[in-house]
């Protein structure tokens, strides 16, 4: 794993890492500078990989046996974390050939077989650290991760050799994030558990109740089921919170229209599913709800399967205030075809509604979907 490094440390950050499928190789592309940094890797060595986390400059990454990795790309520094078969829910597991294992889950009676590619898909979703392992002995990794079509959560700090779960009320999780050691997890209504990572054993503190904001609760006509898709993000900017919601159409028309999937007058003509619309609500912690947000200043926010973040535009220069900038995260259907995943980035302008594209790469298929990574 050492070879998967870069030799430049001073790159302006945010930066996005992407693959270059023709030419064999991964790069980071930086807003700032508008410049490409070329990885040391070979990209057909870690097409099997699964990226789930991208948070403090470190890569959180499923390897080709689905065994979480957690890996510095400056530095080289690669710290193997608990093995699949010690997630919580899980009572044994065995190879019976390479790369096929039998697993035997704590709520069935009965043991499955799957192989390490449809591992990587079903266990881990999202991976977050409470801080920057380089220079706290004491980072946590927390993850949510799939039981039986809901998402659950566990944590690992480093040199841990089993994954803890923990939780609350909430049934199933959508996101995580970390702030000074502080776990804040968002589940449904919306609701948001907050557990304290200082000590050993994580206790929850608080659980905050806001009633869900109009605009949300009629989103669903606007945003129906069968055509929409939705993903719920949690991200701080300085000690404001936001809840960032992202509108995906299932089967978008050439023009931008969402479609059904067998609409025969325009099939030839449909894409695959595509981020529409974002919604932005702020907390409002002495009143307990949430407030529409219209603009978001001169912050960018960050989304997709890295912890989500908030930048300022004076501080980082190259990012458009008042955006979300935002890349594929639609695991349940980035693999489905040869032909795309991964492909699902952009820029959103929250003030005209407008998405931007990214790069010149929008439309094919990523064996790697992008990622961001936005070292302290």
């Amino acid at each position: 794993m050492e070879f998967f490094k870069i030799s430049c440390f001073n790159i302006p950050s945010p930066l996005l890492m992407f693959p270059v499928q023709e030419e064999n190789k991964v790069c980071l592309f930086s807003l700032t500078n508008k410049r490409e940094y070329e990885l040391k890797v070979d990209l057909e060595k870690i097409q099997n990989w699964r990226f789930v986390g991208s948070s403090h400059g470190w890569l959180v990454i499923l390897n080709e046996k689905a065994d979480p990795i957690l890996l510095n790309i400056f530095s080289g520094i690669c710290r193997q974390l608990p093995g699949k078969e010690t997630f919580p829910h899980i009572d044994s597991m065995h190879e019976v050939e390479n790369e096929v294992f039998e697993i035997h889950y704590k709520s069935w009676n009965y043991s499955v077989t799957h192989s390490s590619e449809t591992l990587r898909q079903l266990s881990v979703v999202k991976a977050v650290l409470s801080s920057d392992p380089s220079c706290d002995a004491n980072c946590t990794v927390i993850v949510t991760y799939y039981v039986l079509g809901t998402s659950k959560i566990a944590f690992c700090r480093l040199g841990d050799s089993r994954w803890t779960g923990f939780g609350g009320e909430i049934q199933s999780y959508y996101d995580v994030v970390c702030k000074d050691n502080m776990l804040y997890a968002l589940g449904g209504g919306p609701s948001i558990e907050v557990w304290d990572f200082h000590e050993l054993t994580p206790t929850r503190k608080i659980v905050i109740q806001a009633p869900c904001p109009q605009e949300l609760k009629e989103a669903h006509q606007i945003y129906p089921s069968d055509l929409y898709s939705s993903q719920w993000y949690l991200v701080f900017s300085s000690c404001e919170m936001f809840l960032v919601v992202r509108y995906i159409g299932e089967f978008v028309r050439y023009d931008g229209e969402v479609v059904y999937e067998g609409d025969t007058l325009t099939n030839y003509f449909i894409f695959p599913y595509r981020t529409i619309k974002f919604h932005v609500y702020k907390l409002d912690f002495d009143q307990k709800i949430w407030l529409p947000v219209e603009s978001l200043d001169d912050r960018a926010l960050f989304v997709g399967g890295n912890h989500s973040v908030s930048l300022s535009v004076k501080e980082h220069p190259g990012c458009k205030a008042n955006s979300i900038y935002f890349t594929d995260d639609y695991w349940d259907r980035m693999n489905e075809h040869d032909s795309y995943g991964g492909h699902d980035m952009g820029i959103f302008k929250l003030g005209d509604g407008r998405i931007e594209q990214l790069s010149d790469y929008d439309l094919q298929k990523f064996e790697l979907p992008p990622f961001w990574i936005v070292p302290n």
